[in-house]
């Protein structure tokens, strides 16, 4: 099987464009790219799981631009500056990039994207990063994939990793590359498109009720006979969890009462001197959209979104075991 590397012109990065690249190749096929590379091994980032990544391949959406976190704005406003840095310190030349590199093979069922922070003139890959840890000298596992998906899409055996830490120190990292770790890599892709082509789960890819939801957003006026014994025992389940949770809820609201009246005015409960629990003031501002659609109604109608989903309801208890 023979594989095609070749370039593609970089929309603005985090733009809705550059994520539809990310998404889709020219073809219209789904494809992989780097920085959720470690969700097909299910070690991605904390917020892309094996599921999630699942779900945005067989999505008939492309993902859409989302407001960045506190990480998130740290790490774009700091890059090309620790970029600029890593490179004054290490004494190499590193070039931004205004391409993302893409890798597929001739029978279109392997489909890879990268977009790199630098890369050298030799083609080496430089990715920078910014962590609120103490840098260990090892790469976290979705850092890992990154790196080798990245080296794949480019054609190197090496990635340079600058680390900005909370020692606020940049450390220099050499990912080196084998060509057991690259075809680790590309079967366990292959195997995961081969899935989403299909229309199909991944093995390993652990759906959760907000996943379903999200690959089925709307509900079509249609019935559908259900095995009585399964759907009856799924309902019984799902009102005895609702039960169960309830209690749970009103236990807890029970326990907080009797510490806050043990604490009354108190801000820390103590036991022979050391702390074990804190009930201290808190203030959260929130926005009274009701207030400011009153007094500006045609403004706030300008930003008015509508969301849709579905809400589920037991409307036949009877059927449950």
């Amino acid at each position: 099987m023979e594989f095609i590397r070749y370039t593609v012109t970089k929309p603005t990065h985090g733009s809705q464009e550059w994520l539809n690249v990310r998404w889709r190749d020219e073809d219209g096929f789904t494809r992989i790219s780097a920085s959720v590379a470690g969700a097909v091994h299910n070690q991605g980032w904390g917020d892309t799981s094996m599921a999630d990544l699942a779900v945005q391949l067989l999505s008939d959406t492309a993902p859409e631009p989302i407001e960045a976190n506190a990480a998130m704005d740290r790490g774009n406003r700091l890059e090309l500056p620790l970029l600029n840095w890593f490179a004054d310190v290490e004494k190499m030349e590193i070039l931004t990039p205004e391409i993302m590199y893409a890798y597929s093979t001739t029978d279109n069922k392997l489909r890879l994207i990268a977009t790199l922070d630098g890369i050298t003139p030799n083609g080496i890959p430089v990715e920078i990063k910014t962590t609120k840890k103490m840098w260990t000298g090892v790469l976290p596992p979705m850092w890992r994939w990154q790196g080798i998906q990245q080296a794949i899409c480019v054609g190197s055996s090496r990635v340079e990793w600058g680390i900005f830490d909370s020692n606020l120190e940049l450390h220099r990292y050499t990912q080196h590359i084998s060509s057991d770790e690259m075809q680790d890599h590309l079967s366990a892709c292959r195997a995961f498109l081969s899935a989403t082509d299909r229309g199909e789960i991944p093995t390993g890819a652990d759906l959760t009720y907000k996943h379903v939801a999200e690959l089925h957003p709307k509900g079509n006026a249609v019935r559908k006979e259900c095995d009585p014994e399964i759907a009856g025992q799924l309902v019984a389940d799902l009102e005895t969890s609702r039960r169960l949770k309830a209690e749970a809820e009103e236990w807890e609201d029970k326990l907080k009462k009797e510490i806050a009246l043990l604490l009354g005015d108190a801000d820390t409960g103590c036991i022979n001197g050391e702390p074990f629990v804190t009930w201290k003031s808190a203030t959260r501002e929130s926005f009274d959209s009701t207030k400011f659609s009153a007094m500006h109604p045609a403004l706030a109608e300008k930003f008015r979104k509508t969301t849709s989903y579905r809400v589920m309801r037991i409307t036949n208890k009877k059927g449950a075991k």
